[in-house]
Protein backbone atom coordinates (compact mmCIF):
# COMPACT_ATOMS: atom_id res chain seq x y z
CA UNK A 1 0.00 0.00 0.00
CA UNK A 2 1.46 3.35 -0.73
CA UNK A 3 1.90 6.11 1.32
CA UNK A 4 -1.14 8.17 -0.43
CA UNK A 5 -3.05 5.24 0.24
CA UNK A 6 -2.34 5.14 3.54
CA UNK A 7 -2.59 8.91 4.00
CA UNK A 8 -6.08 9.03 2.80
CA UNK A 9 -7.54 5.75 4.50
CA UNK A 10 -6.06 7.32 8.04
CA UNK A 11 -7.87 10.76 7.48
CA UNK A 12 -11.15 8.79 6.25
CA UNK A 13 -11.03 7.15 10.21
CA UNK A 14 -10.94 10.72 11.32
CA UNK A 15 -13.60 12.99 9.14
CA UNK A 16 -15.86 10.14 7.62
CA UNK A 17 -15.36 12.27 4.29
CA UNK A 18 -13.86 11.91 1.08
CA UNK A 19 -14.03 15.42 0.89
CA UNK A 20 -12.20 16.62 3.63
CA UNK A 21 -10.23 13.24 3.82
CA UNK A 22 -8.74 14.42 -0.06
CA UNK A 23 -7.85 18.04 1.24
CA UNK A 24 -5.88 16.38 4.41
CA UNK A 25 -3.78 14.04 2.04
CA UNK A 26 -3.48 16.90 -0.38
CA UNK A 27 -5.64 15.84 -3.25
CA UNK A 28 -9.02 16.62 -5.05
CA UNK A 29 -11.86 14.77 -4.17
CA UNK A 30 -12.28 13.30 -7.50
CA UNK A 31 -8.43 11.89 -7.36
CA UNK A 32 -9.09 10.39 -4.03
CA UNK A 33 -12.55 8.93 -5.22
CA UNK A 34 -10.96 7.19 -7.68
CA UNK A 35 -8.19 6.07 -5.52
CA UNK A 36 -10.35 4.02 -3.16
CA UNK A 37 -12.09 2.81 -5.93
CA UNK A 38 -8.85 1.39 -7.00
CA UNK A 39 -7.46 0.37 -3.33
CA UNK A 40 -10.84 -1.54 -2.35
CA UNK A 41 -10.58 -3.78 -6.44
CA UNK A 42 -6.65 -4.43 -5.83
CA UNK A 43 -7.18 -5.41 -2.60
CA UNK A 44 -10.62 -7.05 -3.18
CA UNK A 45 -12.38 -5.97 -0.06
CA UNK A 46 -15.06 -3.42 0.67
CA UNK A 47 -13.12 -0.52 2.35
CA UNK A 48 -16.00 1.50 3.46
CA UNK A 49 -19.99 1.81 3.26
CA UNK A 50 -21.94 4.88 3.30
CA UNK A 51 -24.63 5.85 6.17
CA UNK A 52 -26.63 8.80 6.85
CA UNK A 53 -24.37 10.92 4.19
CA UNK A 54 -20.93 9.38 6.43
CA UNK A 55 -18.44 7.19 5.26
CA UNK A 56 -18.52 3.91 7.71
CA UNK A 57 -15.33 2.19 7.58
CA UNK A 58 -16.12 -1.48 7.30
CA UNK A 59 -14.37 -3.84 9.57
CA UNK A 60 -11.71 -5.16 7.22
CA UNK A 61 -10.66 -1.75 6.50
CA UNK A 62 -10.79 -0.81 10.61
CA UNK A 63 -8.57 -3.98 11.10
CA UNK A 64 -5.66 -2.49 8.49
CA UNK A 65 -5.80 0.85 10.51
CA UNK A 66 -3.36 -0.32 13.39
CA UNK A 67 -1.02 -1.47 10.51
CA UNK A 68 -1.45 1.81 9.05
CA UNK A 69 -0.77 3.88 11.58
CA UNK A 70 2.34 2.11 12.81
CA UNK A 71 3.65 2.22 9.10
CA UNK A 72 2.91 6.21 8.65
CA UNK A 73 4.83 6.64 11.91
CA UNK A 74 7.81 4.79 11.04
CA UNK A 75 8.02 6.34 7.21
CA UNK A 76 7.65 9.89 9.61
CA UNK A 77 10.37 8.62 11.77
CA UNK A 78 12.55 8.04 8.82
CA UNK A 79 12.35 11.30 6.79
CA UNK A 80 12.89 13.26 10.51
CA UNK A 81 16.17 10.80 10.63
CA UNK A 82 17.14 11.82 7.09
CA UNK A 83 16.64 15.26 8.18
CA UNK A 84 18.79 15.15 10.94
CA UNK A 85 21.38 13.72 9.16
CA UNK A 86 21.62 16.17 6.57
CA UNK A 87 21.86 18.90 9.65
CA UNK A 88 24.28 16.84 11.30
CA UNK A 89 23.74 17.77 14.51
CA UNK A 90 20.45 15.76 16.50
CA UNK A 91 20.62 11.95 17.16
CA UNK A 92 17.56 10.31 17.84
CA UNK A 93 17.10 7.41 20.30
CA UNK A 94 13.92 5.33 19.79
CA UNK A 95 12.15 3.58 22.96
CA UNK A 96 9.97 1.40 22.71
CA UNK A 97 7.92 0.84 26.22
CA UNK A 98 4.36 -0.77 27.00
CA UNK A 99 2.05 2.53 28.44
CA UNK A 100 2.68 2.35 32.22
CA UNK A 101 6.10 2.26 31.83
CA UNK A 102 5.83 5.27 28.99
CA UNK A 103 3.69 7.25 31.58
CA UNK A 104 4.91 6.32 35.06
CA UNK A 105 9.11 5.79 35.08
CA UNK A 106 10.51 6.56 31.62
CA UNK A 107 9.98 10.53 31.76
CA UNK A 108 12.29 10.92 34.25
CA UNK A 109 15.11 9.21 32.72
CA UNK A 110 14.38 11.23 29.08
CA UNK A 111 14.27 14.57 31.13
CA UNK A 112 18.10 13.11 32.48
CA UNK A 113 19.05 12.19 29.01
CA UNK A 114 17.98 15.31 27.15
CA UNK A 115 19.55 17.60 30.70
CA UNK A 116 22.58 16.33 29.33
CA UNK A 117 21.94 15.90 25.66
CA UNK A 118 20.68 18.77 24.47
CA UNK A 119 21.01 17.86 20.48
CA UNK A 120 19.17 14.44 21.15
CA UNK A 121 15.68 13.72 20.50
CA UNK A 122 13.28 11.19 21.62
CA UNK A 123 10.92 9.09 20.03
CA UNK A 124 8.48 6.94 22.30
CA UNK A 125 6.71 4.36 20.67
CA UNK A 126 3.77 2.52 23.17
CA UNK A 127 2.78 -0.70 22.77
CA UNK A 128 1.94 -4.31 24.09
CA UNK A 129 4.83 -6.68 25.07
CA UNK A 130 4.83 -8.23 21.68
CA UNK A 131 5.01 -5.22 19.74
CA UNK A 132 7.11 -3.95 21.73
CA UNK A 133 9.39 -7.49 21.68
CA UNK A 134 8.85 -7.27 17.47
CA UNK A 135 10.16 -3.70 17.35
CA UNK A 136 13.34 -5.03 19.45
CA UNK A 137 14.20 -7.76 17.21
CA UNK A 138 13.36 -6.23 14.15
CA UNK A 139 15.83 -3.17 15.41
CA UNK A 140 13.36 -0.33 15.08
CA UNK A 141 13.63 0.81 18.44
CA UNK A 142 17.03 1.41 20.64
CA UNK A 143 15.57 0.38 23.44
CA UNK A 144 12.62 -1.57 25.39
CA UNK A 145 9.87 -1.99 28.30
CA UNK A 146 8.10 -4.43 28.65
CA UNK A 147 6.04 -6.39 31.32
CA UNK A 148 7.02 -9.93 31.90
CA UNK A 149 7.83 -13.09 33.53
CA UNK A 150 9.69 -14.86 30.48
CA UNK A 151 13.05 -14.02 28.38
CA UNK A 152 13.34 -14.07 24.64
CA UNK A 153 16.27 -16.04 23.64
CA UNK A 154 17.15 -13.64 20.48
CA UNK A 155 17.21 -10.24 22.75
CA UNK A 156 19.49 -8.78 25.26
CA UNK A 157 17.51 -7.97 28.69
CA UNK A 158 18.03 -6.68 31.78
CA UNK A 159 15.60 -7.15 34.78
CA UNK A 160 14.57 -4.05 36.60
CA UNK A 161 12.44 -4.64 39.08
CA UNK A 162 9.37 -7.21 40.20
CA UNK A 163 6.15 -5.23 39.77
CA UNK A 164 4.16 -6.18 42.89
CA UNK A 165 -0.20 -5.77 42.62
CA UNK A 166 -1.54 -2.40 44.40
CA UNK A 167 -5.12 -1.50 45.00
CA UNK A 168 -5.80 1.66 44.06
CA UNK A 169 -8.70 3.84 45.13
CA UNK A 170 -10.31 7.03 46.33
CA UNK A 171 -8.79 8.12 49.86
CA UNK A 172 -12.21 8.15 51.10
CA UNK A 173 -12.43 4.34 50.04
CA UNK A 174 -12.59 2.17 53.36
CA UNK A 175 -9.93 -0.17 52.39
CA UNK A 176 -7.10 3.15 52.16
CA UNK A 177 -7.15 2.76 55.78
CA UNK A 178 -5.29 -0.18 55.79
CA UNK A 179 -1.96 -0.86 55.04
CA UNK A 180 -2.37 -4.11 53.01
CA UNK A 181 -5.38 -5.15 51.32
CA UNK A 182 -5.83 -8.94 51.55
CA UNK A 183 -7.60 -10.79 48.38
CA UNK A 184 -10.93 -11.25 50.54
CA UNK A 185 -11.25 -7.94 51.31
CA UNK A 186 -10.63 -6.93 47.73
CA UNK A 187 -13.38 -9.69 46.51
CA UNK A 188 -16.22 -7.88 48.95
CA UNK A 189 -15.63 -4.51 47.21
CA UNK A 190 -16.88 -3.60 43.36
CA UNK A 191 -13.36 -3.85 41.80
CA UNK A 192 -11.92 -2.27 38.19
CA UNK A 193 -9.73 -5.17 36.45
CA UNK A 194 -7.65 -5.72 33.05
CA UNK A 195 -8.95 -8.49 31.12
CA UNK A 196 -7.52 -11.39 32.36
CA UNK A 197 -5.55 -11.93 28.93
CA UNK A 198 -3.53 -8.89 29.83
CA UNK A 199 -0.81 -9.52 32.67
CA UNK A 200 -2.22 -7.81 35.10
CA UNK A 201 -5.63 -9.01 34.86
CA UNK A 202 -3.83 -12.83 34.64
CA UNK A 203 -2.43 -11.86 37.85
CA UNK A 204 -5.56 -10.88 39.43
CA UNK A 205 -7.73 -13.89 38.36
CA UNK A 206 -5.22 -16.16 39.56
CA UNK A 207 -5.22 -14.40 43.08
CA UNK A 208 -8.98 -14.64 43.47
CA UNK A 209 -9.63 -17.35 42.28
CA UNK A 210 -6.78 -18.88 43.94
CA UNK A 211 -8.51 -17.82 47.16
CA UNK A 212 -11.30 -19.62 46.26
CA UNK A 213 -13.49 -16.82 44.58
CA UNK A 214 -14.14 -16.14 40.78
CA UNK A 215 -12.73 -13.03 38.39
CA UNK A 216 -15.76 -10.66 37.90
CA UNK A 217 -14.45 -7.23 38.19
CA UNK A 218 -17.25 -4.68 38.19
CA UNK A 219 -15.30 -2.79 35.45
CA UNK A 220 -13.01 -4.70 32.87
CA UNK A 221 -10.17 -2.52 31.11
CA UNK A 222 -7.42 -2.66 28.67
CA UNK A 223 -5.83 0.12 30.07
CA UNK A 224 -4.29 1.31 32.73
CA UNK A 225 -5.51 5.01 32.59
CA UNK A 226 -9.04 3.74 32.21
CA UNK A 227 -8.88 2.25 35.22
CA UNK A 228 -7.82 4.93 37.09
CA UNK A 229 -10.61 7.27 35.32
CA UNK A 230 -13.02 4.40 36.81
CA UNK A 231 -11.73 4.83 39.97
CA UNK A 232 -11.80 8.67 40.25
CA UNK A 233 -15.63 8.33 38.99
CA UNK A 234 -16.13 6.25 42.02
CA UNK A 235 -17.13 3.02 40.11
CA UNK A 236 -14.80 0.45 43.12
CA UNK A 237 -10.82 -0.54 43.61
CA UNK A 238 -8.65 -0.49 40.38
CA UNK A 239 -5.92 -3.63 40.75
CA UNK A 240 -2.80 -2.34 38.87
CA UNK A 241 0.89 -3.07 39.04
CA UNK A 242 3.13 -0.87 40.98
CA UNK A 243 4.24 1.60 38.52
CA UNK A 244 0.90 2.35 37.01
CA UNK A 245 0.03 2.98 40.81
CA UNK A 246 2.53 5.68 40.85
CA UNK A 247 0.58 7.41 38.15
CA UNK A 248 -2.62 7.17 40.22
CA UNK A 249 -0.83 8.51 42.55
CA UNK A 250 -0.64 11.38 40.56
CA UNK A 251 -4.42 11.74 40.10
CA UNK A 252 -4.50 12.05 44.03
CA UNK A 253 -5.57 8.36 43.97
CA UNK A 254 -4.19 6.28 47.23
CA UNK A 255 -2.19 2.95 46.31
CA UNK A 256 -1.99 -0.21 48.92
CA UNK A 257 -0.08 -3.56 48.28
CA UNK A 258 -2.75 -5.81 47.61
CA UNK A 259 -1.39 -9.44 49.66
CA UNK A 260 -1.05 -11.34 46.43
CA UNK A 261 2.50 -12.94 44.65
CA UNK A 262 3.21 -11.50 42.10
CA UNK A 263 6.14 -12.75 39.05
CA UNK A 264 5.84 -10.10 36.77
CA UNK A 265 8.54 -7.56 36.24
CA UNK A 266 9.66 -4.55 34.51
CA UNK A 267 12.39 -5.59 31.80
CA UNK A 268 14.66 -3.64 29.69
CA UNK A 269 14.95 -4.98 26.03
CA UNK A 270 17.11 -4.60 23.22
CA UNK A 271 18.64 -6.37 20.01
CA UNK A 272 22.35 -7.76 20.96
CA UNK A 273 23.55 -7.30 17.35
CA UNK A 274 22.53 -3.31 17.56
CA UNK A 275 23.90 -2.95 20.95
CA UNK A 276 23.14 -0.01 23.47
CA UNK A 277 24.61 3.60 22.17
CA UNK A 278 25.32 5.65 24.69
CA UNK A 279 22.08 7.39 24.99
CA UNK A 280 19.98 4.38 25.35
CA UNK A 281 22.38 3.03 28.28
CA UNK A 282 22.21 6.92 29.50
CA UNK A 283 17.96 6.18 29.92
CA UNK A 284 18.65 2.26 31.09
CA UNK A 285 21.06 3.83 33.73
CA UNK A 286 18.90 6.39 35.25
CA UNK A 287 15.84 4.24 35.57
CA UNK A 288 17.91 1.48 37.32
CA UNK A 289 18.70 4.68 39.98
CA UNK A 290 15.23 5.86 39.80
CA UNK A 291 13.72 2.14 40.37
CA UNK A 292 16.29 1.97 43.60
CA UNK A 293 15.90 5.12 45.21
CA UNK A 294 12.08 4.51 44.53
CA UNK A 295 11.85 1.09 46.13
CA UNK A 296 14.09 2.58 49.04
CA UNK A 297 11.46 5.10 50.18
Amino acid sequence: MKQREMLLLSALARTGSVTLSAASAGMSQPAASAMLAQLEQRLGVELFTRHRRRLELTAECRALLPEITHALAALESVERAVAGMGRGKQRRVIVGAVPAAAAGILPRAVKALLDDRLETAVVVRAGTASEVLDMALQERIDLGLIYGSTRHENLEFQELRNLGLMCVMQSSHPLAARDVVTVPELMASPYVAHSRHLPVGALTAQAIESAGGEFRPAVEVMQFSAACAMVEAGCGVAVLECLAAQYAASHGLISKPLNATSDLSLIAVWSPSKGLAAAPRKILAVLADTIKRDMQH
